[in-house]
């Protein structure tokens, strides 16, 4: 989970750009419908982009297709190439208002329905779509050639964390909302140097009169590694699995002298060969100054609150433990039990 702090004040806007890459109709009250069958599908990163804050489709059959939740290598007739690594992601956003905890969630654990605690943004707007490439001859994306896009394929969409006003929260259990807007634009490129990632940039107002304090944002990820064509779930005796998948932390330092910074996950046996891409996410920067930006990382098992095994890895259950979840890293461990990944 990666985290940006900040003082938040009332009415001011934020951004930051976040980098997910891979390496080798709702029942609230709303003001436009769900988008969920847009993905990025330029380069060779298929990564699902929907207007509620949510990534990834959970390789849910749309419109009779399973599209890319978050698949590389998506254009290839190589069916070893094409991995998928997460189900779902989402967004989180926490603060603190009058000296509460509050975070505002896309998705938390085994939560998928709109209404439910963790389902908490919802679209004020549909998704757009521009592209940088103008000429028919080169790609189909050019009936959506703008001068204003920013890459090949720009999805670009809005949504926030409350209702008729900034006090209203849909009626959502223990919702209390911070009263922001956020604007995202996804950026994805098909240059065979820039097609393995996409950009999420990420305009967060506070459209409240509140004042929000301490202010962090993340990327929940449902991370799993695995090939749908290795053993297809949808066949009798099949399925993949991610229980032999891990994830780290490379707190490692560039040539440059930056910090990498990047929470990562791999399939540690590489399924006979069907799956041996990583997933990786990195915060890139910030309106925040570079001395303020600061990058957590934490980890928990599915839909597991209490681990007695690595205690710290247990899932959050409120706001007060999403907030710290979002605000501090998992400590790092040491002696039996523990690789050089996780320590």
């Amino acid at each position: 989970m990666r985290t940006l702090q900040n003082l938040f004040l009332s009415k001011p806007r934020i951004s930051t750009t976040i980098l997910l890459l891979i390496l080798a109709q709702s029942a609230l009250s709303q003001g436009a419908a769900d988008v969920f069958d847009k993905y990025t599908s330029v380069g060779q990163l298929g990564m699902t982009v929907t207007n509620f804050g949510v990534l990834g489709n959970g390789w849910n059959r749309i419109n009779g297709r399973i599209l890319p939740s978050c698949q590389y290598k998506q254009h290839t007739e190589n069916l070893r190439e094409q991995v998928e690594h997460f189900s779902y992601a989402g967004l989180w956003i926490g603060g603190i208002v009058n000296g509460e905890r509050r975070v505002s969630t896309a998705i938390v654990d085994g939560v998928f329905e709109s209404g439910q605690e963790g389902f908490e943004l919802v679209p004020t707007s549909g998704m757009e779509i521009k592209s940088s490439i103008s000429s028919t001859s080169q790609d189909s994306m050019a009936q959506y050639y703008s001068p204003y896009a920013v890459s090949h394929q720009d999805l670009i969409t809005d949504f926030k964390d409350y209702g008729e006003n900034t006090l209203d929260n849909f009626g959502i259990p223990n919702h209390t909302p911070l009263g922001i807007s956020v604007h995202l634009e996804a950026y994805a490129w098909n240059f065979t140097f820039a097609d393995a990632f996409v950009l999420l940039n990420y305009t967060i107002t506070n459209e409240s009169d509140e004042t929000i304090e301490n202010m962090h944002s993340g990327i929940w990820t449902d991370a799993s590694v695995a090939n749908m064509n290795y053993t297809s779930r949808y066949e009798p005796g099949g399925g993949f699995t991610w229980y032999d998948n891990l994830d780290g932390f490379d707190r490692s330092v560039d040539g440059a002298g930056f910090n990498r910074d990047i929470g990562y996950q791999y399939d540690l046996d590489g399924d006979d060969g069907w799956a041996e891409s990583y997933i990786g996410l990195k915060v890139l920067g910030s309106t925040v100054p570079r001395p303020y930006l600061r990058t957590h990382f934490n980890q928990w098992v599915w839909t597991t609150s209490t681990n007695t095994d690595y205690p710290d890895f247990g899932m959050p259950l409120n706001d007060s433990e999403r907030y710290k979840q979002l605000s501090t890293s998992v400590r790092r461990g040491s002696g039996e039990g523990y690789t050089e990944a996780n320590r």
